[in-house]
């Protein structure tokens, strides 16, 4: 196989202590993309975060001379870093979801929980790749069946279509709690609704939903005042409906036929 052949053409770094971890899941990377960097403690993850423009940081949260918290702290704050803008997502042995909460809080995209598993790797890769600023909303489908068929790893589009209706049955509820979390500016309640549907997301082919969750689950990272992304809020509940039009014509199409 080239790099070619690989499904993404990205530069990761890998951060992680243990020899026998980093092997592995270097190795698991190197079947998915171009680039695997890696560093085992904070000190080496800085200098290589100082040096190099990375496009996805996997970073283990415990390390002999600190955390993966104090590293992307570094990389967003320093003037010498080239990641200020670079996703994070973090691996722990942690399965307590306070302690992933306050991982998210501190600036990380994602949490998984060790040993990293070859399709966690790959949502990570694809989402890497939904946040490219060149790919605007509007640019990406309402329902992309195709890539919902990868995610799930079906044979045929029935249970991507499936897997959208569930979706869909789950955002009624969460919009509800969304817009009554967001008039009250409860933005840690906000975050904690925003993260379980993006976990939803990531198992559906509907990239233009998926693209404006993760821009208002950034800004809101940055923001303390709910009221002043309201068009960012506006435009997620203007894609839920969108979506649920596109899903009805598609399920009364499929009936037609």
């Amino acid at each position: 196989m080239t790099t070619l052949d690989l499904p993404f053409q990205h530069r990761i770094l890998l951060i992680e202590d243990d020899n026998v971890s980093l092997f592995a899941a270097s190795e698991m990377l190197s079947r998915l993309t171009t680039m695997v960097d890696m560093a085992r403690d904070v000190e080496e993850a800085n200098e290589r975060l100082s040096t190099t423009a990375y496009d996805l940081v996997i970073a283990d949260i415990n390390l002999p001379d600190g955390t993966g918290m104090d590293i992307i702290h570094c990389a967003y704050s320093s003037a010498k870093s080239k990641n200020k803008a670079t996703p994070f997502v973090a691996l722990t042995a942690h399965q307590d979801k306070k302690k992933h909460q306050a991982i998210l809080d501190s600036g990380f995209v994602d949490v998984a929980t060790k040993p990293l598993s070859l399709a966690r790797a790959y949502l990570f890769l694809e989402r890497c790749s939904l946040n490219n600023d060149e790919l605007a909303p509007a640019d990406l489908a309402v329902i992309d069946l195709k890539l919902g068929m990868k995610r799930i790893g079906a044979g045929n589009d029935e249970k991507a279509v499936i897997a959208i209706g569930m979706l869909i049955e789950s955002l009624e509820e969460d919009i509800i709690a969304l817009k009554r979390l967001q008039a009250s500016n409860n933005i840690a309640g906000v975050q904690e609704v925003l993260h379980k549907i993006k976990g939803g997301l990531e198992y559906s082919g509907v990239p233009r939903l998926q693209k404006h969750i993760a821009l208002l689950y950034s800004e809101i990272n940055t923001n303390t005042d709910l009221s002043a992304l309201q068009p960012l809020f506006n435009a997620i509940y203007e894609q839920v409906a969108l979506l649920t039009t596109a899903y009805q014509d598609l399920v009364a199409g499929r009936r037609s036929n």
